[in-house]
């Protein structure tokens, strides 16, 4: 995954470790399911190979932010600025492909710009909030 934040380029390699199980445990929210940042996944590399994991997908299109990412059923979801304001974006998490985008609030104007938070998912429903305080409830599969 490719973001416009050089805050967040270990995030694709991340996504390729969570988009490449299967069985991979959700990551509903920040720092996790249990919010201890401890992931319960067995058989997970050690050490990676000098060229990195493989590369499964990319998506550049979530704009600027530094956001973190939560993983949910078929769906990995951020937050980033965009098209003049802050949106919370679901994409497939087997392929990468933008599944809906839903406008958060006003974009972020600063030195860095984007969004700070992390989606949180609680069954079918997304909650996220802008770095202007708005809070949005989404449906996680139709935003």
């Amino acid at each position: 995954m490719t973001v416009t934040r050089a805050g967040l380029m270990g995030l694709g390699a991340y996504l390729a470790v969570w988009a490449s199980a299967a069985s991979a445990a959700d990551w509903p929210g920040w720092r996790g399911p249990n919010r201890d940042a401890v992931s319960q996944e067995q058989g997970l590399l050690q050490e990676w190979p000098a060229q990195g994991p493989p590369l499964l997908w990319k998506f550049a299109g979530v704009g600027a932010g530094l956001a973190s990412v939560s993983v949910s059923g078929d769906r990995v979801f951020t937050l980033g600025d965009k098209d003049g304001a802050q949106q919370v974006f679901a994409l497939q998490r087997e392929t990468g492909r933008l599944r809906w985008s839903a406008k958060v609030g006003a974009p972020w104007n600063d030195e860095y710009g984007g969004g700070r938070g992390t989606p949180t998912i609680d069954g079918d429903l997304l909650y996220a909030i802008g770095t202007e305080g708005d809070l949005v409830c989404l449906e996680t599969a139709t935003g």
